[in-house]
């Protein structure tokens, strides 16, 4: 009878370990893929509405500091709206990348906390490995009564059902698909007020321009609100408070009051 030997804690943790390395170079995979294809005819379309869609989502927003966390900085979103200084997150560092910026993964933002007034994530968490920690990530860094936009795929939709039953993982259809509703509840948690949860883009997942033409027609018709949509954008507002960080608290010395004898000035006078 042959002995099994039992694993030990150490064997567990070095195994999970990589299995962690090798969930991230499967996910940066999936995001060099996605930018990829982002390049194509429907790639490019889609592209185009998302950036028309958040321009609109976030006009009325004021503020200095806006983060975008995406899919790369070779696609990014966020450039239109009116607030000052635009910077994007990369995952990791590229040849090329410009001087605005920050590599850093996206579940572990190298940033301080309350820094940003608006954060876009741009299918970041379609292409993240730990998307819960992505998300309280992006709610750490933003400020309080600031907003977060988040993009992302929408599972029921013609493009969900292509992920289904796609036997190719590339572009898409390698990504996470997670619903607007889950979004929102995820956001409940974090104490985030929603304020928009849209869907858009009704052309078949299928790079055929005249497809494409066709179906672009029902993003005028259906209401924004009727959950078809290839994707959804997602508009909160951060309503926790700003933390407060630890004063240095001085050691006061009590001062020693000695008592001094007052002349009462009425005797003194009469002398």
């Amino acid at each position: 009878m042959q002995d099994h030997k039992a694993s030990s804690p150490k064997d567990a943790n070095g195994a999970n370990d990589n299995l962690a390395v090798r969930k991230e170079r499967d996910y940066a995979e999936i995001r060099c893929e996605l930018e990829c294809w982002f390049q194509s005819a429907l790639g490019r379309a889609l592209l185009a509405s998302q950036r028309k869609t958040i321009d609109a989502a976030t006009r009325g927003f004021f503020g200095f500091h806006q983060a975008e966390i995406g899919v790369s900085h070779r696609t990014p979103v966020g450039n239109l709206t009116n607030l000052g200084n635009k910077f994007f997150v990369a995952n990791q560092w590229v040849e090329g990348l410009p001087e605005n910026c920050i590599v850093s993964p996206h579940d572990e933002l190298a940033l301080e906390h309350d820094v940003a007034d608006l954060v876009i994530m741009h299918h970041a968490l379609d292409v993240s490995p730990n998307p819960h920690q992505t998300l309280r990530e992006a709610s750490r860094i933003l400020k309080p009564s600031g907003h977060l936009v988040l993009c992302g795929f929408n599972p029921l939709s013609s493009w969900g059902i292509r992920k289904m039953v796609s036997r190719a993982h590339r572009g898409p259809w390698g990504c996470r698909f997670i619903s607007g509703s889950r979004i929102e509840d995820w956001l409940n948690l974090l104490d985030f007020k929603v304020g928009i949860a849209n869907y858009h883009f009704y052309p078949l997942p299928f790079n055929q321009q005249a497809l494409m033409t066709r179906f672009q027609v029902l993003d005028r018709v259906l209401n924004a609100r009727v959950p078809l949509g290839a994707y959804y954008i997602v508009v909160a507002q951060k309503q926790v408070g700003m933390r407060i960080r630890n004063a240095y608290k001085w050691r006061k010395k009590k001062a020693k009051v000695v008592g001094l004898p007052v002349a009462n000035r009425h005797h003194r006078d009469s002398h």
